[in-house]
């Protein structure tokens, strides 16, 4: 393809989602004839210095594919035939290198490397019937070759890019990064500092508050020095291609050179600074250095009151943008500070300056109490983001007042009626509050010194943004309400489980502590999983296995976290057996047992992984006091049948009850709510309803928590 004789070529170029119709505008600005935009890409048409110049020059696209052919591709015949109208002799030697990147399906076709494998092996056949030999496959090819079906439709093309179009040459490959260069680009342009460049305003300030990525101020640095990314790139373009036209390339490099030494000699229209913490300020100096910017750029960070720049005069103009982090397990009150500090330190930078702020759509940046004027939908990853621009940088007159003081008023209340409860020690982990107030639907415990929060799921009459508004208040409420950190509450949404998805993992990373409860110390986690390790409502139920174990044989099964274990083993239980089906708990129960000094010994403290319901069938053993709490239903795979309380419970008993010697206690609770004990059992055996002196303090509001009963054997007259 000599560039003398200029051809339309078609032309795909990808991107992340959202950033398409800035990308076309791009593509328009780089001399296509026509765009067209799709999802996460935009086609476009163009001869191959349009192509050329956008590899070298975008700042937003991610691959440019240089597209060979389009049409049918339903099943392999008619992709074989488009396949076919494709003379690859122009694109690749006979003896040349491949890569198929293969996207879809079809009639035939339904595996993508059984795809790619059938792709490579038709053009392999191509060049061998044609030449006698055929190219071989390579992870670093001459060409990589891209198919992808859709609806029965098929298109083929060259990915012409060596190397990532977002990469942009002066981030570590090798390193997670909180943003892509081209994701930056599209912030900044979002932001409105492509349009403050080419105002007339004599003197421009780019400045990051909280630096945590360098890609904004350096990718801000190459639109304003009129740097092209692919000159920073080490590898842009597919040299090996056959259609390559290497005196093109290098005389659009050679242009480029120029423009970018012409827009090194205005640097002194420019300022850039940034403020972070000192590692992430050192990362951009590194990142500057690489991208070879001048270091005399890159200034402080500037302080209230300053100027900007020349003097601080009318002819000045800053933008402050920074990307903010979010994590969704910390809850807001505890995001409140570092929000509300970085609204007060915008709001307090000299007049001129605009800001953005990039950072997950979940964020609360009203938190900042600034007025945003414009939101844009963006993706970082898989996140769905949005920048929020703010031409004024005034805050509000007076931030939202979230503090909701009949909640607050409630927990007093329920905390005066704990005061005995609390005030005998007998355990700092207890409920404080659970929906007293039918709009604030939460259940609020306390564990020492942290609140667990747990959301209940809001009825459908109540819209999800109302309840939303009402969770936020709660939050705010309960730091002054109950005296605790606002990092010290963890959140997490309660909604209907089934089967064991109430025990997995919900969260990232684990946080665990230490409580204590009548004299044992249990280990519970906050963020990890559903529930706790924990479950605060059978408190009296320890205590009464810890009050009636002494000398005596017991058998926990499903036996979760083992704190029922743990009790009756300090109440000094002569053997203690616990059951459950997951290694995960039945290790955290060894924690149990080595946190109040329990040391294992043979037969005396026994970890029995097993589905319990099929040990139980099986049990030689007898002991004298059994506890029973099984879960409401289990479906799970390591069972080989479902589990269902209500169903299945007359059984279990029995099978209990051929495990309790003559004078021995079965307690047997359970959580469903709706559950009725079967005749059956109380015209067997003594059956004590226990679910009243069962429920501790802090549940009376919610006597429907669980039911408990006694059973034993019926004593002869």
């Amino acid at each position: 393809m000599p560039s003398d004789t200029p051809q339309t070529l078609q032309w795909f170029f990808a991107c992340p989602q959202f950033i398409e119709p800035l990308l076309a505008d791009e593509l328009t600005t780089l001399g296509a004839e026509q765009v067209k935009i799709g999802h996460a890409g935009v086609g476009a048409t163009g001869d191959l210095r349009f192509g050329y110049s956008v590899m070298l020059w975008s700042r937003l696209a991610s691959r440019a594919t240089l597209q060979l052919a389009q049409g049918f591709g339903k099943d392999q015949t008619e992709l074989k035939d488009l396949l076919s109208s494709i003379p690859w002799h122009q694109h690749i030697r006979p003896d040349g290198t491949l890569k198929v990147r293969f996207f879809g399906r079809n009639d035939d076709i339904h595996n993508t490397q059984f795809g790619a494998q059938w792709v490579k092996d038709q053009i392999g056949d191509h060049f061998l019937a044609r030449e006698g030999i055929r190219p071989s496959v390579s992870d670093n090819p001459d060409v990589v070759i891209l198919v992808n079906l859709h609806k029965g439709n098929a298109s083929v093309g060259l990915e012409l890019n060596q190397q990532g179009l977002h990469v942009h040459g002066y981030l570590d490959p090798d390193e997670h990064q909180p943003i892509r260069e081209n994701l930056a680009a599209a912030i900044l342009i979002r932001a409105g500092w492509p349009a403050m460049l080419g105002s007339d305003t004599e003197h421009l300030s780019l400045f990051d508050p909280q630096c945590t990525s360098s890609a904004l101020l350096i990718e801000g640095a190459l639109m304003a020095l009129d740097i092209a990314p692919g000159l920073l790139r080490g590898r842009t373009i597919a040299n090996r291609w056959l259609g390559h036209d290497a005196t093109l390339w290098e005389t659009l490099r050679d242009e480029a050179r120029q423009r970018q030494q012409t827009g090194l000699s205005n640097t002194s229209r420019y300022t850039f600074s940034a403020a972070g913490n000192p590692a992430a300020l050192l990362n951009l100096r590194t990142d500057w250095q690489a991208a070879n910017l001048p270091e005399s750029l890159l200034l402080p960070a500037p302080l209230a009151g300053e100027g900007l720049g020349m003097g601080g005069t009318n002819e000045t103009a800053a933008l402050a943008i920074t990307h903010l982090p979010f994590d969704e397990t910390i809850t807001k009150v505890a995001l409140q500070p570092s929000y509300a500090a970085l609204g007060q330190h915008l709001a307090s930078l000299p007049q001129g300056f605009r800001a953005a702020i990039f950072t997950d759509a979940q964020a609360p940046v009203a938190l900042t109490n600034l007025f945003y004027s414009k939101e844009y939908r963006l993706l970082n990853g898989e996140t769905e983001c949005k920048v929020y621009t703010f031409d004024k940088l005034e805050q509000k007159a007076r931030a939202a007042n979230l503090f909701v003081e009949d909640l607050a008023n409630r927990i007093n209340k329920n905390l005066r009626k704990l005061k005995p409860f609390i005030k005998r020690g007998d355990s700092n982990a207890y409920r404080v509050y659970d929906a007293d107030i039918p709009e604030y639907a939460i259940a609020v415990d306390r564990y020492a010194d942290w609140l667990h929060v747990q959301e209940y799921a809001p009825p459908k009459t109540i819209d999800e943004k109302t309840a939303q508004q009402r969770l936020e208040q709660a939050l705010m409420t309960l730091p002054e309400a109950l005296a605790v950190a606002p990092d010290h509450i963890v959140l997490k949404q309660r909604k209907q489980q089934k089967g064991k998805s109430q025990y997995e993992k919900q969260g990232r990373a684990e946080q665990a502590l230490t409580i204590t409860e009548h004299g044992v110390r249990l280990k519970v986690n906050l963020t990890d999983y559903l529930d706790t390790g924990l479950f605060l409502d059978h408190r009296p139920m320890r205590y009464w296995m810890q009050q009636h174990a002494k000398g005596k044989s017991v058998l926990n099964l499903f036996c979760y976290t083992g704190t029922v274990s743990v009790h009756a083993a300090v109440g000094g239980a002569s053997r203690v057996d616990s059951v459950d089906m997951s290694a995960t708990y039945l290790d955290w129960a060894e924690d149990n047992f080595a946190l109040n000094h329990l040391r294992s010994e043979p037969y005396k403290y026994r970890f029995i992984q097993a589905n319990a319901v099929e040990w139980l069938r099986k049990c030689n053993s007898r002991y004298d006091l059994i506890f029973l709490d099984p879960p409401t239903f289990s479906n799970s795979k390591r069972m080989d049948d479902v589990f269902d309380v209500q169903r299945d419970h007359v059984e279990l008993i029995r099978n209990c009850m051929k495990a309790l010697n003559v004078d021995g206690t079965l307690v047997f609770s359970n959580n469903f709510r709706k559950f009725k004990l079967d005749p059956q059992i109380e015209a067997a055996y003594e059956v004590q309803d226990y679910r009243m002196p069962s429920l501790p303090e802090d549940f009376q509001r919610d006597p429907k928590i669980h039911g408990c009963w006694l059973i034993r054997f019926k004593q002869l007259a």
